[in-house]
């Protein structure tokens, strides 16, 4: 190639870069490598892979203010912040989802106080139809708001409280959490 169409090449990406805005592809699957919560810009801390009996069920990705491979901080941190899960399965039941939450919650409910079961209720009733692959699950936290499901692209509703928000991370970055790939991968590990 010329050095004219190596110079015309650089131009034309960094433009399509520029018109598209960055993006992180995990294995097929798009992330974003920003999302605005609230007014705060957060970015793409990691991507990692859920899997039960060795089938990815889905990809998760972890959106903060500023990249960190601290669990215990993601938990902590009263930030805007979101998991965005990208289902790579054929479907995940609803019944699944909410067997799935309620199994989380058991492990990690009692170490964050307060009384979390009416909202740990309502949030697992937000699952109520399957996501199939290619859909998404958002969950974003808002300080003084709360915690937003966003399921399809639809609101199911908002769970207040920092200390659910607090029981609900410790799901994926706590101790014992749901999946140690999938801990590892949003944390950038």
């Amino acid at each position: 190639m010329s050095r004219r169409g190596i110079i015309l090449f650089t131009a034309l990406f960094f433009s399509l870069v520029s018109f598209y805005g960055y993006a992180l592809e995990f294995k097929g699957v798009i992330f974003e490598d920003r999302l605005t919560i609230g007014d705060t810009d957060c970015v793409l801390n990691g991507v990692g892979i859920r899997k039960k009996f060795f089938v990815e069920v889905y990809y998760g990705g972890l959106y903060l203010p500023q990249k960190t491979g601290d669990s215990r901080a993601v938990i902590e941190m009263d930030v805007p912040k979101a998991v965005v899960l990208k289902v790579v399965y054929k479907k995940v039941d609803a019944e699944k989802w909410r067997e799935g939450w309620v199994e989380g919650f058991k492990k990690t409910a009692e170490s964050y106080g307060g009384d979390l079961k009416e909202r740990i209720d309502r949030f697992v009733s937000f699952f109520d139809e399957p996501v199939v692959k290619g859909e998404e699950v958002r969950v974003v936290y808002v300080p003084n708001r709360g915690t937003e499901v966003i399921v399809k692209g639809r609101s199911k509703g908002v769970i207040p409280g920092s200390d659910f928000m607090k029981a609900l991370w410790a799901i994926w970055f706590g101790e014992e959490p749901a999946s140690e790939e999938l801990k590892k991968g949003m944390l950038g590990m």
